[in-house]
């Protein structure tokens, strides 16, 4: 009798963690979806070049390594991760790698103002000064003195608005575009081209950049800038939550998403990639310092206040991908919607008319470039890219998205690399459309 009486509650134990084990491996099939390349129409043998092509840069002291994740049809088909995030070549790259996604962020906090614009809390036409008082009455550079940094300014012949944030229309500067006159301007008020560990916020910042002139009368040009975190503090207002809570609650948490986020435990630190930048001699070197802003562990380590919607994010390969998977699906990802499928769409479709695209033919969505004639992406294939060497971009012809993360700052081989991944990529599509 005894022995029954033991047997049943050790039984039903049993039955609880075999279902909860069964629980989570079916939650992990559902939030990755796994397939073979053969099985959506591509060749392994010629994504498996995409490890020669990364070691190649290695071999040429040009890159420590990639992580590099591919997914068609919804299913992720590549992944790799190769070689060292330390260059003591210690410690391999490996899927879970921290990367700091930098300008990466910006479709997420473009999308976080869409949700707002869906929920009535934002207008794309409405004033930035409605959110942020000191855009108001803005004015125009019209001339600047770099011996002594004084300038002379114009009045705005109309408010900047939400919709010219979302473009890169407004003109708000980054000072890295111009370090003469925009990085001059920035520097003598203090404030950062990236996230930066100072004990300072993004409602500091944007209130300042509404106090400084604009670099063009707004929605006339594209100009690459600050935008994006203006539009993170206006997300703030109209919320009413930190930028880093509202994502949170409204886009990572329904995404499943876990390591994607403006800051982490200390204890993560282990996780994040080194960061690397090219010398005189075109060789990396790793780093530990940034110049007097920014710290090279700044996701983990610093004052964890600056909240820059612009390339505040750090995240890894598979979390990003969920994030892009859920665009590509119009919105939704496993029955999870953070967009009307209409408004996912609308911000990769041309939000800039006419206006003049810097770099090349293509066009720009809501945060998001927008391929046209490229040589080997669709036209509407849609993408971003971060300072420190990372890349995405989603092909809805194809039904295809690309990541790869590199950790290096702004480094001049960008081009190259993605050129090369782009080439090994198309070339492994059976039914190339």
């Amino acid at each position: 009798m005894k022995l029954k009486i033991i047997f049943i509650p050790l039984f039903a134990i049993l039955c609880f963690y075999s279902c909860k084990k069964e629980v989570k491996e079916t939650t992990l099939v559902k939030k990755f979806q796994m397939a073979q390349p053969a099985e959506v129409g591509m060749i392994a043998d010629s994504l498996d070049k995409i490890e020669e092509m990364v070691k190649s840069f290695i071999q040429a002291d040009k890159y420590p390594g990639a992580v590099t994740l591919i997914a068609k049809d919804g299913k992720i088909v590549y992944e790799s991760a190769i070689g060292w995030s330390d260059s003591a070549k210690t410690e391999p790259y490996r899927m879970d790698h921290l990367f700091r996604m930098a300008s990466m962020t910006k479709p997420l906090t473009s999308v976080a103002a869409m949700q707002l614009v869906e929920d009535g809390k934002i207008d794309l036409d409405d004033p930035v000064g409605k959110y942020i008082p000191t855009f108001n009455d803005t004015e125009v550079l019209t001339s600047f003195n770099s011996t002594d940094t004084t300038w002379t300014t114009e009045p705005a012949d109309k408010a900047p608005t939400i919709r010219h944030l979302l473009t890169q229309t407004a003109g708000v500067p980054y000072g890295f575009m111009n370090p003469r006159v925009n990085g001059a301007i920035l520097a003598k008020n203090n404030i950062p081209d990236l996230s930066t560990s100072l004990p300072i916020t993004i409602e500091e910042t944007a209130s300042k950049l509404g106090d400084l002139p604009l670099m063009h009368q707004p929605g006339e040009r594209w100009m690459y800038g600050l935008n994006t975190d203006v539009l993170g503090r206006v997300v703030e207002v109209a919320s009413g939550q930190k930028l880093d809570d509202y994502i949170r609650e409204h886009i990572t948490k329904p995404l499943e998403i876990e390591h994607l986020d403006f800051y982490f435990n200390d204890s993560l630190t282990q996780d994040l990639s080194r960061v690397y930048v090219t010398g005189s001699n075109g060789k990396i070197n790793e780093v530990s310092q940034m110049g007097s802003m920014y710290i090279a562990n700044y996701p983990t380590q610093g004052a964890k206040t600056y909240l820059s919607g612009g390339s505040g994010m750090t995240g890894t390969a598979r979390d990003y991908y969920l994030f892009c998977q859920a665009m590509l699906n119009d919105g939704i990802l496993n029955g999870n919607r953070i967009l009307e499928a209409e408004t996912a769409q609308s911000m990769h479709q041309n939000q800039i008319d006419s206006i003049a695209y810097p770099w090349g033919k293509a066009k720009f969505g809501y945060g998001f470039d927008v391929a046209k004639d490229h040589p080997r992406r669709p036209d509407g294939t849609y993408s971003w890219s971060g300072a420190f060497s990372t890349t995405f971009w989603i092909d809805p012809v194809n039904d295809l998205i690309v990541i790869q993360l590199r950790q290096v700052l702004q480094s001049p081989y960008n081009g190259d690399i993605n050129s090369k991944l782009e080439k090994i990529v198309y070339g492994a599509l059976t039914d190339l459309k």
